[in-house]
């Protein structure tokens, strides 16, 4: 799967909901190790809950992800540049 994703330069959702903190550590690890992107979301549904945002960005540093890789963390050129080489 993650070969998948980083042959077609998908991104990896890390979740950064504290109930939830998908995916688990070894897998995050496996999808960095594939190559893959990731996305860190916070899964706020209300404002108080972006402060979880922070339990998702340790969670990726933990795991080996580097910042060129985390896709919410390019600036708006890049950003964008990105998605519209995902648009069909």
């Amino acid at each position: 799967v993650f070969a998948a994703a980083a042959r077609f330069d998908k991104a990896i959702e890390v979740n950064s909901r504290p109930e939830r903190l998908d995916p688990s550590k070894r897998i995050l690890r496996l999808a960095v190790e594939g190559g893959c992107r990731v996305a860190i979301d916070s899964d706020a549904h209300a404002p108080g809950q972006l402060a979880w945002l922070p339990y998702g960005c340790d969670r990726a540093a933990a795991c080996g992800v580097q910042a060129e890789a985390v896709v919410n963390a390019m600036d708006a050129d890049a950003l964008l540049a990105w998605t519209a080489s995902h648009a069909a």
